[in-house]
């Protein structure tokens, strides 16, 4: 099984091109407003509070507005979470200058009040955007789990690895009959930071699941994010 899509091509011993196909179609999917990406996490937070909150609410009675639920009053948010009104009130609008900072308790408190996870009230644009097309790019990665499950490995260390390795985007491709380079040496620099990410992301995501239905799901959409995130030279990226 291969991919061709994210995988790295060296044309020449100096000139290297990755395959665009699912980068492409991440940049497409986190294409953002200027105004989106300068906010913080914590206005993220404010955002989408505010935002599920003013669904979250009993039906509304009126005709004209029938379709829709109304929000969630803060007195029954306080009534079900025991965070008081005002404290609330901080966390949807805190004071200019001055972000949302809750604890992971309110946080937890909150998601529970309003039924949802409590991750999903920090994600942001880019954030789903990035899931969106990793879930979107999947369906080859998948096939490379169940594989791996089929052959009893998919409860082995860093199965997310291994699902990259099964469809042959890690590690790169490296140049026939050419020593060190600064291709070769990128080539390195990506196929160790594609070996961590999996780490981080086995441990983030697969660490507690050991049914093979999630289990191979979960390894499929790490290796479509993995693959598609890494850097073109990460030696010039963020870690």
């Amino acid at each position: 099984m291969e991919l061709q899509r994210s995988t790295y091509i060296f044309r020449s011993v100096d000139n290297a091109t990755k395959v665009p196909t699912s980068n492409r179609e991440m940049m497409a999917m986190n294409t953002l407003t200027p105004q989106s990406t300068q906010f913080s996490l914590g206005q993220w937070f404010s955002r989408n509070l505010c935002a599920v909150i003013a669904v979250a609410g009993a039906q509304r009675e009126t005709q004209r507005y029938a379709s829709t639920p109304g929000p969630l009053t803060a007195v029954q948010i306080q009534q079900q979470t025991g965070i008081a009104r005002s404290t609330l009130r901080s966390l949807k609008s805190p004071g200019e200058g001055s972000d949302a900072n809750p604890d992971l308790s309110t946080i937890e408190r909150l998601a529970d009040a309003l039924g949802v996870p409590p991750a999903f009230l920090l994600m942001r644009p880019q954030d789903w955007a990035l899931l969106a097309s990793a879930i979107g790019n999947s369906g080859d990665y998948l096939a490379a789990a169940q594989k791996l499950e089929a052959e009893d490995r998919l409860q082995a260390v860093n199965p997310v690895e291994k699902v990259l390795r099964e469809c042959k985007v890690h590690p790169d491709q490296r140049p026939k009959f050419v020593g060190a380079s600064p291709e070769v040496a990128r080539a390195n620099a990506r196929d160790e930071w594609r070996r961590r990410a999996c780490l981080k992301l086995d441990a983030l995501m697969l660490r507690e699941i050991s049914q093979s239905g999630p289990r191979k799901w979960l390894a499929a959409i790490a290796g479509a994010w993995v693959s598609q995130a890494t850097p073109h030279d990460p030696s010039s990226s963020k870690q």
